[in-house]
């Protein structure tokens, strides 16, 4: 299930702001299940989109004209009815020391994926690295650890919110963007473009609703979906 949360700008933030997206998230939901998930190590059952909207710099600060739209991903209705009602309550959000009036809110009904084959337009990176020896190792779509890393971390999110890693899943680049980003102060490397993917729709549908690849909760994986076309499904 997912909201658009739609606001008018000019709103102005760091351009390392993932942080202070992931508080404005943590501030819809309660207490209690914010302090749970930082206190495992599990996936989180959510992830959102960067902000989208018209946007320049201005010594180092990202200024965004709005309108500019936000995205928000669950894995339960339960936590999207929660999100909805603060925010249907409020009708703002707070973006760092900004308090930013909410102009427009929509509610993407959950739609079981019913097919093998999903395609991918991203709304904030999608990230596959990994820790080595204390550096971060970041893999591009040619790199075949790209896959591998996603089909892996697809894997262990499966047996996490479905009871069984099911099978492998594939994702292959249409067309790609190498872009970094901050969260704090660790440098995240991800790549926005169109992907396509592949497995079985419980696993593709776990995925869209909760991102893609690595760091989704603090922002990074969210997609929207499409149905290929019958000539885009080639690699099949």
């Amino acid at each position: 299930m997912r909201i658009r949360i739609t606001f008018s700008g000019p709103v102005s933030l760091p351009v390392a702001h993932h942080r202070i997206l992931q508080r404005a998230f943590y501030h819809l939901l309660p207490e209690t299940d914010v302090a749970a998930w930082h206190a495992s190590h599990a996936f989180r059952p959510f992830t959102f989109s960067r902000l989208l909207g018209r946007a320049h710099l201005v010594d180092h600060t990202l200024v965004l004209r709005g309108p500019v739209d936000w995205w928000l991903s669950f894995a339960y209705a339960r936590d999207a009815s929660e999100a909805l009602r603060q925010l249907t309550t409020t009708r703002s959000l707070t973006l760092g020391t900004q308090t930013v009036p909410v102009t427009g809110l929509e509610v993407e009904p959950a739609v079981p994926w019913n097919h093998r084959v999903m395609g991918l337009t991203t709304l904030s990176p999608i990230v596959a690295d990994d820790n080595v020896d204390g550096r971060i190792i970041s893999y591009a779509p040619e790199d075949p650890q790209f896959a591998a890393h996603i089909a892996h971390n697809a894997a262990a999110k499966a047996q996490q919110f479905l009871g069984d890693k099911g099978e492998p899943i594939t994702i292959w680049a249409v067309d790609s963007l190498r872009v970094r980003s901050w969260y704090g102060t660790t440098p995240v490397v991800g790549y926005r473009g169109t992907f396509m993917m592949q497995g079985s729709p419980p696993i593709l549908q776990l995925l869209y609703d909760i991102g893609v690849g690595r760091r989704n909760g603090v922002g990074f994986g969210c997609c929207a979906a499409f149905l290929p076309e019958p000539a885009e499904k080639g690699r099949i």
